[in-house]
């Protein structure tokens, strides 16, 4: 039996053959990427007064000709689409809020790293060598950086804003337990002594729209919280901002104190406490806190 097909068959078979074999005409070059490479983002202190350049800069945020790339844990080596040429590069340092590693963002009170014009080549490797300062808007306070001759830091008891039966202590060695410079601050739980409360002196806030942070160094055998004291309430109120876990090595934290304060404002005049506070843990016959360079950065 002879099959008989339609003209219009006949069309619609040419025109699929017709687009099928064309396909490869349009087949879009194969992007090349190029690259770039970071090993760290080292912090440079331009005033005594901002302190060390202890940092917990761990990110990189990268972007293109103001166009976002991605952020990249250090060390890292990373792609961009980008053509051969000259380009903007920007770099922002990233840091752990609270600790989280999950919970990365640009600190705010870092400068960005800029390259006006850096020459990109596609399937080349650029390595960048960024470096950040504190920023021109950030206000820094050093509350304690253990350092000179006092043996009792400025941060003093709170046992009227919670339990406290020790005290803090600048220990000198040995050196693992000094983090910088000559001394850190020590405090030492016992079942006999097990609770542990200190405060700031009084830090005054207006702006609850911005960033506050307090930074710290530590290194602990004891978890312990760290939150504020809002002086305008009456009896004061504390409100936990962060509870710290234990680290045998230091490490650096970030908190914003923000959020907190936004929710219990104080009036100017007024201000907060920062508080220290710790409880002998279950299963530890001593716990231990050591910390240094506490410092409360704000908008200037």
């Amino acid at each position: 039996m002879v099959k008989k097909y339609s003209l219009h068959s006949i069309f619609v078979c040419v025109w699929l053959s017709m687009a099928l074999s064309s396909c490869s005409l349009f087949t879009p070059p194969a992007i090349i990427p190029c690259y770039g490479h970071i090993d760290s983002i080292p912090l440079v202190i331009t005033n005594f007064t901002q302190g060390t350049n202890a940092n917990g800069i761990n990110t990189a945020w990268v972007y293109v000709d103001d166009n976002p790339v991605g952020a990249f844990q250090l060390p890292c080596t990373f792609p961009m689409i980008a053509t051969t040429g000259q380009h903007v590069v920007t770099i922002f340092a990233g840091v752990e809020n609270a600790g989280e590693a999950n919970n990365r963002m640009k600190y705010p009170f870092y400068s960005s790293y800029n390259l006006i014009s850096t020459t990109l080549t596609q399937g080349a490797t650029v390595k960048f060598k960024p470096v950040v300062n504190y920023a021109s808007w950030a206000g820094v306070k050093i509350i304690e950086d253990f350092e000179g001759s006092q043996q009792v830091p400025n941060i003093s008891s709170g046992s009227t804003y919670g339990q406290s039966d020790t005290n803090m202590f600048v220990v000198n060695s040995p050196k693992a337990d000094v983090y910088q410079g000559s001394g850190s601050g020590e405090v030492a739980l016992t079942s006999s002594h097990p609770y542990y409360t200190g405060i700031t002196d009084t830090i005054d806030f207006t702006n609850y729209g911005q960033a506050m942070f307090l930074e710290i160094n530590y290194k602990c055998n004891n978890t312990f919280a760290i939150g504020i004291i809002n002086r305008y309430n009456s009896p004061a109120t504390t409100s936990a901002v962060v509870y710290i876990d234990t680290s045998s090595t230091w490490k650096k934290m970030y908190i914003n104190l923000q959020p907190t304060m936004s929710v219990s404002p104080s009036p100017p005049g007024y201000g907060y406490y920062i508080y220290i506070q710790a409880s002998l843990d279950n299963g530890n016959t001593v716990g231990q806190l050591f910390l240094d360079n506490i410092k409360l950065v704000r908008y200037n």
